[in-house]
Formats: C-alpha cells, sequence, structure tokens
C-alpha cells in the first residue's frame, strides 16, 4: 500500500498540463515502473475508464487501485493523486494571479499548446502501439479511427453516435480476442 500511495502522490504533484500528461505518467508508474498491470489492461482499463460520468482520470484511478488492492486501493489511488493534485493546482493558481499580465507568462501559457498535443500524439502511437494485434482487425481498428476522427473533425455529426457505431465495430472486428482484466488480482 505505501508504494502505491507513492505512486500516486508522485504522479499528483506531476502531472502539469492536464489529461494527457497524466494518463501519460500513470502509463509510466503503474505498468513501466511497477509493472502492476500489463500494457493491454492498462489500455483496457483507460477505455472502461471512458465509459464513467466525470472526471476519467479519476475513475481510471480508483479502477486501477482496486485490481491492485481492492477497496483500500481505490481509495489510497484517488487520495494519492488528488490531494497533492489540488495543493499544487491552488498554489499555481494564486502565483499566476501574481504575474498574468507579464509577457513571459503569456509566452508560457502560449508554448503549453504544442508540447500537450505532441504528448497526446506520442501517447497515442505508444498505445496502439501496445494494442497492435495481427491480422484483418487491425485494419478495421485503424478504419474506425480514422472515420471516428474524420466525422468528429470535419462533419457535425452526434458523438454519442459516432463513439456507439465504433464500440459496435470495434466489438464485431474483436468478437474473438478475449481481455486480460478477467485474471486474478495481485
Amino acid at each position: 500500500m505505501r508504494e502505491l500511495v507513492r505512486a500516486w502522490i508522485a504522479i499528483g504533484t506531476q502531472s502539469v498540463g492536464g489529461g494527457t500528461s497524466t494518463l501519460l505518467l500513470i502509463r509510466r508508474y503503474i505498468v513501466e515502473r511497477h509493472g502492476w498491470l500489463s500494457h493491454r489492461e492498462f489500455t483496457e482499463a483507460w477505455a472502461l475508464s471512458q465509459l464513467s460520468p466525470g472526471i476519467h482520470l479519476v475513475a481510471l484511478a480508483g479502477m486501477i487501485g482496486q485490481r491492485i488492492a481492492g477497496w483500500r486501493g481505490v481509495i489510497a489511488s484517488v487520495a494519492g493523486m488528488m490531494v497533492p493534485a489540488a495543493f499544487v493546482t491552488a498554489a499555481m493558481t494564486a502565483a499566476y494571479g501574481l504575474i498574468a499580465n507579464e509577457p513571459l507568462a503569456r509566452a508560457a501559457l502560449s508554448g503549453m499548446a504544442p508540447a500537450t498535443g505532441g504528448m497526446t500524439l506520442a501517447l497515442a502511437l505508444i498505445m496502439a502501439r501496445d494494442a497492435r494485434r495481427h491480422g484483418p482487425a487491425v485494419i478495421v481498428d485503424a478504419l474506425v479511427v480514422i472515420i471516428a476522427f474524420a466525422i468528429l473533425t470535419f462533419a457535425s455529426g452526434s458523438s454519442v453516435l459516432v463513439i456507439a457505431v465504433a464500440a459496435l465495430l470495434g466489438a464485431f472486428a474483436l468478437r474473438r480476442e478475449r481481455p486480460e482484466s478477467g485474471r486474478a488480482e495481485e
């Protein structure tokens, strides 16, 4: 439990920049550093957390904590991530209020968008690499992602409908594949 709390406190204090950077940190600590979940289990947990209302990263923290240490893991993971992040956010907000009109502060904020975009692309490539499969399913996956992206970016389609259709296509294409998340808890 101590190691779990330490990991989430590290994530909570370092997760500057929003969802993508936090997701990348969670993946590095949980999958790469500690090996508590496999790459595939992490991707499955992230996909499932997208179905929850509210903040998806909090749902992901709770789900990972539950898989690792049961209900105590849920409390340790969510609190470990949220409490330090709340303190850091409050301190940074107060500090920014003092320098908001400075040209250097505005320039720094302008540079954050490309960095966040790069992290988003890098994380997508890492997760795609980890989730690769052989055979025609990978072609269907790529087509579904490209079509859904195009519809949501360039058309005015309902995002709920696009997600539902993509989920059905993915379920059909991957119907023979078994998830890893059913394995015994550690």
